[in-house]
């Protein structure tokens, strides 16, 4: 009689072992996508180096090429260079892509990488996508990614037509017109800043067909997909989640709070607003409210406002525009969540609501920890360029925010901190863009369960 199948004549059973699979690194997702960026940087950056890429034709360096791509691929506008008088239309052309995979791509994320390279989206990955970017559902990830895409072209193209058209109106050459106007469409849906007119927009600080339609590309660009498409699919303020409600509703009070500031502070700034006749300070004032939290688009001289406005704007560049959107800075979602913290503490309760919503305790931990984490940033950076540089303190203090912040805005001059200041710029625009991306993966980690609680105890405030 034979022995059954899997047990030797000798009476000892034996089994094979089937191989374990592999695991995805940890994180995995994010290194793609970072692989990506820096794939696109470091093209980004061999093609501005090269000579024909500039007016000259003179090489431009490798350190101005390196800050000019990643002033793109941030979105962030801060310059070395004149954009308008030292890079060609081809240069141009390698900066506009740039910001469109800067800004569409970051959009994207994950989702859009990982599909190209044909790695399957992993439920980890998923999961950070959903908290980060607001994809509805895992199964409509990558429909997410396409409605994305399209939205983004369809406000950079109607943008572009009006642009042109307003242009051509300012007795733009037509064949500067229609470029002039995708450049600043696509600049200004992306939250980045950049301009070529060669003066930025003050030769057209009176123009308010250019100026409402930029401000619009950048709130829109700010806002970012999730909460538009809802407020149009949902077409109630009651309806909507309290993540579109608290994007809208911060949005606006610092919109309406940072116009009016500005206004009323540079009325009488010969300088700035003062400058300018008196029916067009109002939009000026909206206008500069409007880019201060994520595009640097400028139609007055930043350097000559007073001290007040520019640590208002700083105020307004640290919290910056909507998770997922193109925009940067600590996001107004975090900073609503933290208000409504302090709100709740003061009227002595345990729960953190808003809008009649209660808010889960882990995102109020996820929203502090990006704040400490941001004020960390700010502090470094600063305390670095301020050893790297001669500038005043509020300059150096507002240059960071807008690199941190991918705003754009320099009050002394990008140019005016000298290489190594330069250096610790490179650094705070990808600091700023990429990290709470990082930050977001690494809090939606699965983490073991805690079998014990540590005993409870106090400590003294204040």
């Amino acid at each position: 009689m034979s022995a059954p199948q899997g047990i030797a004549a000798s009476g000892v059973a034996t089994a094979r072992m089937a191989p374990r699979r592999k695991l995805s690194r940890p994180g995995s997702g994010v290194f793609q996508v970072a692989l990506g960026f820096g794939a696109v940087l470091a093209l980004g950056t061999f093609l501005l180096a090269l000579p024909f890429a500039t007016e000259s034709g003179d090489a431009p360096g490798l350190k101005n090429a390196l800050f000019t791509a990643t002033s793109a691929v941030c979105v962030t506008g801060l310059v070395v260079r004149d954009t308008q008088v030292h890079w060609n239309t081809f240069g141009e052309v390698v900066i506009l892509l740039l910001i469109q995979v800067g800004g569409l791509g970051y959009m994207l994320g994950t989702t859009v990488v990982l599909w190209v390279v044909g790695r399957q989206i992993g439920i980890r990955d998923r999961n950070m996508l959903r908290l980060y970017y607001g994809a509805p559902s895992m199964k409509e990830t990558l429909s997410f990614a396409r409605g994305v895409a399209v939205f983004t072209f369809l406000f950079e193209a109607v943008g572009a037509l009006i642009l042109t058209a307003a242009f051509i109106a300012e007795d733009v050459p037509a064949r500067h017109a229609w470029w002039w106007g995708l450049f600043h469409s696509v600049s200004g849906f992306n939250n980045a800043g950049f301009s070529i007119t060669g003066q930025d927009l003050a030769p057209y600080a009176g123009n308010e067909v250019i100026l409402t339609t930029l401000m619009l590309l950048v709130i829109v660009g700010g806002l970012g997909f999730i909460p538009v498409i809802t407020l149009v699919r949902r077409r109630s303020w009651r309806r909507l989640p309290l993540d579109s409600k608290l994007i809208f509703a911060t949005s606006a009070i610092l919109l309406v709070a940072g116009a009016v500031f500005t206004t009323v502070v540079e009325w009488g700034n010969e300088s700035t607003l003062g400058g300018e006749p008196a029916i067009d300070r109002p939009l000026l004032g909206l206008f500069h409210s409007a880019v201060s939290r994520t595009a640097g688009f400028g139609t007055v001289n930043i350097g000559e406002m007073h001290e007040e406005t520019k640590l208002a704007t700083i105020g307004l560049m640290f919290v910056g525009g909507a998770a997922g959107s193109t925009a940067g800075g600590l996001k107004v979602g975090a900073f609503a969540l933290l208000f409504a913290v302090m709100v709740a503490t003061l009227r002595g309760r345990q729960e953190v609501s808003a809008f009649r919503r209660q808010v889960p305790p882990l995102v109020i931990q996820q929203a502090v920890t990006l704040a400490l984490f941001y004020v960390a940033m700010v502090f470094a950076f600063t305390t670095a360029l301020t050893f790297t540089s001669q500038q005043e303190f509020i300059d150096s203090l507002f240059e960071v925010l807008s690199a941190l912040g991918t705003v754009g805005f320099t009050a002394a001059g990008t140019v005016t901190f000298g290489g190594a200041g330069h250096v610790v710029l490179i650094v705070a625009m990808l600091v700023g863009r990429f990290s709470p991306l990082l930050l977001v993966l690494f809090m939606s980690a699965p983490r073991r369960q805690l079998t014990y609680h540590h005993p409870p105890d106090s400590v003294r405030l204040g």
